[in-house]
């Protein structure tokens, strides 16, 4: 039976409250202040501090290929043939051959998680989105040991199982009857608990539904679910806590994580949904223990407190800077809650918007004057309609090229939206995983396969001229850059091997392109992205060329090192 609910599937963990802050015991944040960035001229050297040989594809079109990279003091400083290079071989320069390996420049993920994602790292991991059963989720659950007397669980997602079922307060009754459980949605819209989990805050079947917050009810008794932070509240104060130490050891973990996955730089989606505007300042006062550089998009609310405190886009550094200015424009499609034209497939509802146009065009406008780009998340096609007509009247006749400003996601974009966004300079960021995941639920229950196969239209976006980058959306889905490159390419569908959408297929360059110069584009990163003079030496170096392999093997390819500054950060 489908879930009685309609916005609690994984789409963007981007629905973040300060309410989440109870989960970790920071004491007084004192996060260092961050510097206004500043640009230094080249200085070509005469000795490179390392010489980097093998295959090395630029992304450059003055020199597609080249067998040399000269580094100094982080940046590269010549590209050519090995005798070229030689030349500025010294007695203390360091040699890396890739030998029969290929690098690219780095990796670069454009839209991800960093700060609820470091709050539930240590749950147990009940991710639906690799087939895992109903019934295969509870008997994980059942296995789990407590942490401080609660079972805890992370990353479920009904609308991936059977029947799109919730985990119900029965089922947790059976395998825990005593113990509290509590597992959050992969989306972090929905929680899931039992009776031991809703006796110890006090909840009963007769609590009144708080507002902007469901408890879910069947026949009058609580079913279990629990919808927004609102109504999770009183749990979520009961959780274990993570103190600060905690919470930064999870934060540099999962940047080490995206480094093994050949990520050179990692850009959140979500910054200040926890702790507001101390976030910027507690990652960058991570900078000297980052593997990757690191750089953040602040949420609608927080942004418009760290105006008022003076924070500017591009504060920080080159390791770990403030960029754009996050706007949430509606839920997810999956769960049934991204804003449509039509009705969702054997449903008499649309989705809704999260806000007025007129929000969204004053949210553009105060953040274009403060010098911050703009990204909106958009799911639905009538949601991406509403942020385009938002878009164009803030913009009032610029081009959206002059901020960089996006749609994130933008999965169901109409035709007629894509010309917009061409029009007027918006580029999209797809979270290409909801069709390798997602994509047979959207063609069989969700959309239709007609509406289903216009999910994340990569190519057509291309055709326009649009300069689209690929994401994770970490942990709505995981570090798998190699996994989205091979989706691009073949849009194959985990669950049955089909074709979803084939005409949206794009060659393998075309998707490398959205993995680097393009991703490094869209985040402001402008030394990066390429293999030239100039800019950082940042690569990621793949044990197969991904143009050298069949098109069903790309995502089999492994991250053999990654190279950030001229330094070695993760070597496999």
């Amino acid at each position: 039976m489908r879930s009685t609910h309609a916005s609690h599937a994984a789409t963007c963990a981007c629905h973040l409250d300060p309410a989440f802050g109870v989960l970790a015991d920071l004491g007084a944040v004192s996060g260092e202040s961050m510097p206004r960035r500043t640009l230094r001229p080249l200085v070509v050297p005469t000795v490179a501090d390392t010489i980097l040989t093998g295959r090395i594809v630029t992304m450059s079109a003055a020199a597609p290929v080249v067998e040399a990279v000269a580094v100094t003091d982080g940046r590269i400083t010549a590209v050519g043939t090995r005798d070229e290079i030689e030349g500025l071989r010294g007695p203390r320069t360091q040699a890396i051959d890739f030998g029969d390996h290929v690098a690219y420049p780095g990796f670069v993920e454009p839209h991800m998680h960093y700060w609820a994602s470091a709050m539930f790292l240590g749950w147990t991991d009940v991710s639906t989105r690799s087939g895992r059963s109903y019934d295969e989720v509870l008997e994980l659950l059942r296995h789990t040991e407590p942490v401080d007397g609660w079972i805890l669980g992370r990353l479920y997602d009904p609308s991936l199982v059977e029947g799109e079922r919730d985990l119900s307060r029965d089922d947790l009754d059976r395998i825990h009857p005593d113990t509290p459980v509590f597992v959050i949605n992969a989306s972090m819209h929905w929680a899931y608990v039992n009776s031991a989990a809703l006796a110890a805050a006090g909840i009963h079947d007769d609590v009144a539904q708080p507002p902007g917050g469901e408890y879910v009810k069947r026949d009058g008794r609580l079913t279990g679910a629990i919808g927004e932070i609102a109504a999770m509240a009183p749990l979520m104060r009961l959780l274990p806590r993570q103190d600060r130490s905690q919470l930064e050891t999870a934060l540099l973990d999962i940047n080490r994580r995206a480094a093994s996955k050949g990520y050179t730089r990692t850009h959140d989606a979500a910054t200040g949904g926890l702790f507001g505007p101390d976030e910027p300042s507690i990652m960058y006062g991570l900078r000297d223990r980052l593997a990757g550089r690191v750089s953040y998009a602040m949420l609608d609310q927080a942004a418009r407190r760290a105006i008022d405190d003076g924070m500017r886009s591009g504060d920080g550094d080159d390791m770990a800077r403030l960029v754009h200015w996050k706007v949430v424009g509606d839920g997810s499609n999956q769960g049934y809650s991204g804003y449509q034209f039509e009705p969702y497939l054997g449903r008499d509802h649309c989705g809704k918007p999260n806000y007025p146009t007129e929000h969204l065009i004053e949210s553009i406008r105060t953040g274009h004057e403060h010098g911050f780009p703009m990204m909106i998340h958009a799911n639905g096609d009538a949601a991406i309609s509403q942020t385009l007509d938002a878009y164009a009247a803030a913009l009032d006749g610029r081009s959206g090229l002059e901020f960089r400003d996006r749609i994130e996601h933008c999965s169901y974009p109409l035709p007629r939206d894509l010309q917009r966004m061409a029009d007027l300079g918006i580029s999209p960021s797809f979270l290409i995983g909801h069709v390798y995941y997602w994509g047979h639920v959207f063609r069989d229950h969700i959309m239709g396969p007609e509406k289903a196969a216009r999910l994340d239209p990569v190519a057509s976006a291309v055709a326009l001229g649009l300069r689209a980058s690929l994401h994770s959306d970490y942990t709505v889905t995981e570090f798998e850059p190699m996994r989205e490159l091979q989706t691009a390419v073949t849009r194959v569908l985990r669950h049955d091997g089909e074709v979803l959408g084939p005409a949206e297929r794009v060659p393998v360059e075309v998707a490398m392109r959205m993995k680097t110069v393009d991703a490094a584009w869209q985040v402001h990163a402008d030394d990066e992205g390429v293999i030239e003079p100039g800019r950082f030496a940042d690569l990621t170096i793949l044990d197969r060329d991904p143009v050298q392999v069949d098109p069903d093997a790309i995502g089999g390819i492994g991250v053999v090192r990654t190279i950030v500054g001229g330094r070695t950060v993760y070597e496999g």
